[in-house]
């Protein structure tokens, strides 16, 4: 069986031939969606008047909250997809126009007027936690989200027993997903009790369900398709403008479509900010006792109370063992666009957190930083938390495949309480740092359904739900397909996700190779079986006679094609497999039996310019454990992004308020890593040991290399002239405050 070595879906995207949402056909007699976005961040609504707009020649339709017609204006996110008392978030949605052309449309919402009064508004978790600072929504009496406690042993007792105790805090803020797709792009058609949403939604199956609630429907009457997404990141779901185009469709009686800029794409969705702090007891020789950690999550202007802190909270104190353990993760309300999934959800803000502590611990305590995570990791087998899996990979084998990446055996130049200053006349400084992390494999059970068929030409087609948003859904299941039954990669082809499709729980949380994975070769293996019962009818013999061998169907001497087979039994034959995969449900913080865990470790070597403050990355690694790499191409390539998705909170991401505005949201203000930025020496390992529980011993990959490059290159840092940063992004004003310089 050949193998290839490309992605399914490589050459159709460097070539252009792709579709994206934004490039489909418009259905006959589509008009043009614009939206009026709120220009402060927090101001009470007191009159809409959309006279101007509505008389526009070309407008056919204005939605503002005096249009719902009894329909309730929350998600499931408990945020309004339209203004109705108050505006809390700058570019928060206010009205929508429907109209001929997008000219139209955007002039018409220049016309409606908007009577606002600003309010006082808070940008920033730790001011929002203050008990006279503003109210982001005042019925609540305070802007405290909620709460969300784990951990185990007793905390008193751990820092009886401890040697020395430690306290340290780090904050992460917040940043924006950028994908290459802007969000919030669709096509919105409303026929009668029909709904269709052609749009990217990485769960499309909790979007139609959303979808259905909203507009009083039943779920079998909502359909969400889409071709290709141009990357997520977890921005790719139900937003607010997609159901501001059905609202309009439903009263035009036509399809409507919204096609968004780079600008309202940083109003639709971020990365929670978040401090993290804590209080570590540990014994003289570096064994951890006990840690203390309190998390402050910026939640934006809405959202529920778990996410991110719960994702957080789960595994704030990363890949060790901590024999007495408190988490307590509170969540608040600011001003700022709300919150939600984002690639290493949690894991990220924490990552940065325990791994810049630990590595000061470990210095202050003169143990190099490299010995002390070896003395705590957690250890094959271990168990993480009630009801998981057990721990099932080697933290020390990483670790020091990273550190031997960069031509380093992991010593530190810096340790003990004596301050290193930088040697005299010398203005450029090199150092090296180290960082692990670990995350989850996926939460809750993660249902799966896949259906393979194959008619008399012989290609096999998959059926699913997985959303491909770059991470090689399609090659991976290609793969699976083709080696399941033995033949070429090119002899499989994949669908496009669509409701219509096979149920998936949806992309994220590093679920898909395990999930869809383990379904699909289900799948084949059901219709393997099925062939055989359709050859036993159609050349004879009994089903157990027959043998699936290199992608052929064998019978005594005989050999026959799948095509063959099929065709046999007539023209216009389609055999079907169908496959299911789930883990248990588990009442723990991942609601389920996490079947594996995603840790990962990173070395980097930095040149700090001690005069400028001047940050360079030198060389970086980072390494995962990824079971089998089922297409080792596309495993590269998701930890390469990771890394480099990481370097963007390392040094230059950061949404900056200011005055009540958001300053940068925009491409031209935005900063993200360029190719200049990466360092001549970045290496991507793959440790595989084809242990996982996927298709091969496959493990998951696509979020384990995005945390561990923001505290390694701190750490670097600090070895280099000794000062420890504890505020991203890390800017050359920061390096030259910590110095004492400014």
């Amino acid at each position: 069986m050949a193998e290839s070595l490309d992605r399914v879906d490589i050459r159709a995207k460097v070539t252009g031939q792709a579709l994206y949402t934004e490039d489909l056909l418009l259905p006959p007699g589509a008009l043009f969606c614009a939206i009026l976005r709120s220009p402060y961040s927090h101001a009470r609504v007191r009159s809409i008047n959309i006279e101007k707009a509505k008389r526009l020649p070309g407008v056919l339709a204005v939605l503002t909250r005096d249009h719902l017609g009894g329909m309730s204006s929350y998600t499931h996110r408990s945020q309004p997809f339209i203004a109705m008392g108050k505006v809390r978030f700058q570019g928060e949605p206010v009205a929508g126009v429907a109209a001929e052309s997008l000219a139209i449309a955007g002039e018409a919402v220049a016309l409606i007027e908007v009577e606002y009064e600003e309010l006082p508004a808070v940008f920033d978790v730790r001011e929002a936690r203050k008990p006279d600072t503003p109210l982001v929504h005042e019925e609540r009496g305070g802007n405290l989200v909620g709460e969300f406690r784990i951990g185990w042993g007793d905390i008193e007792e751990g820092f009886r027993e401890s040697d020395r105790t430690f306290e340290g805090s780090y904050f992460f803020p917040t940043v924006f997903h950028y994908p290459i797709e802007n969000i919030g792009v669709c096509i919105a058609s409303v026929r009668g009790g029909e709904i269709e949403l052609v749009a990217p939604v990485q769960h499309p199956f909790s979007g139609k369900r959303e979808v259905a609630e909203l507009f009083g429907v039943e779920p079998d009457n909502v359909r969400i398709r889409m071709s290709y997404v141009g990357g997520g990141f977890g921005s790719k779901e139900v937003k607010p403008e997609h159901i501001i185009a059905l609202c309009l469709a439903r009263q035009t009686g036509r399809p409507v479509t919204f096609i968004p800029s780079v600008e309202d794409s940083f109003k639709t969705g971020v990365r929670h900010s978040m401090v993290w702090r804590a209080k570590t007891g540990v014994k003289s020789d570096g064994t951890l006792m006990a840690l203390d950690i309190e998390l402050s999550v910026d939640k934006g202007a809405y959202g529920g109370a778990k996410g991110a802190a719960v994702r957080g909270a789960s595994l704030a104190w990363g890949p060790y063992r901590i024999p007495h353990l408190r988490v307590v993760a509170h969540s608040y309300y600011t001003n700022k666009v709300p919150a939600g999934a984002f690639r290493a959800v949690g894991r990220a803000q924490t990552t940065w957190g325990f791994e810049s502590h630990y590595d000061m611990i470990a210095r202050e305590l003169g143990i190099d930083p490299m010995e002390f995570r070896l003395k705590n990791f957690y250890r094959r087998g271990d168990q993480v938390f009630e009801g998981t899996g057990p721990f099932d990979s080697d933290m020390d084998d990483l670790l020091s495949r990273a550190v031997r990446a960069i031509g380093w055996d992991g010593r530190s130049k810096r340790v003990g309480t004596k301050k290193m200053a930088p040697e005299a006349g010398s203005k450029v400084v090199q150092g090296k740092g180290m960082a692990v992390s670990l995350r989850h494999c996926y939460s809750g059970t993660s249902d799966a359904w896949v259906t393979v068929t194959v008619d008399r030409s012989g290609v096999v087609k998959v059926r699913h739900a997985g959303v491909e948003i770059g991470q090689g859904i399609y090659t991976m299941l290609a793969r699976v397909a083709a080696e399941t039954l033995g033949i070429p990669d090119s002899q499989v082809q994949v669908t496009h996700p669509d409701t219509n499709n096979p149920y998936f729980a949806g992309v994220g949380s590093s679920r898909s190779t395990v999930t869809l994975g383990n379904a699909a070769q289900r799948a084949c293996e059901d219709l393997k079986r099925e062939l055989r019962e359709v050859a036993a009818r159609a050349k004879g013999g009994k089903a157990e006679d027959w043998r699936f061998e290199g992608g052929r169907l064998l019978y005594g001497e005989q050999s026959f094609s799948i095509g063959d087979i099929v065709a046999a039994e007539g023209a216009s034959l389609v055999v079907m497999g169908k496959g299911w995969f789930a883990t248990p449900r588990y009442n723990n913080p991942w609601q389920g039996v996490v079947p594996h865990w995603n840790p990962s470790a990173a070395a980097a070597e930095v040149e700090v310019d001690a005069e400028t403050g001047k940050v360079s990355l030198l060389q970086y690694a980072n390494v995962a454990d990824v079971g089998k790499a089922i297409h080792p191409l596309a495993c590269r390539g998701q930890l390469d992004g990771g890394a480099i998705m990481g370097l963007g909170n390392t040094f230059y991401e950061e949404m900056v308020y200011r005055d009540g505005q958001l300053l940068n949201g925009d491409p031209f203000q935005y900063r993200l890593p360029l190719l200049p930025d990466l360092p001549e020496k970045f290496f991507s390992l793959m440790v595989e040991n084809g242990d996982g529980p996927g298709p091969m011993g496959s493990k998951a990959t696509a979020q384990v290399a995005v945390s561990p490059i923001a505290p390694a290159v701190a750490n670097a840092i600090y070895e280099a002239i000794g000062v420890r940063i504890t505020e991203l992004p890390i800017t050359p004003e920061k390096v030259l405050r910590a110095l004492g310089k400014l």
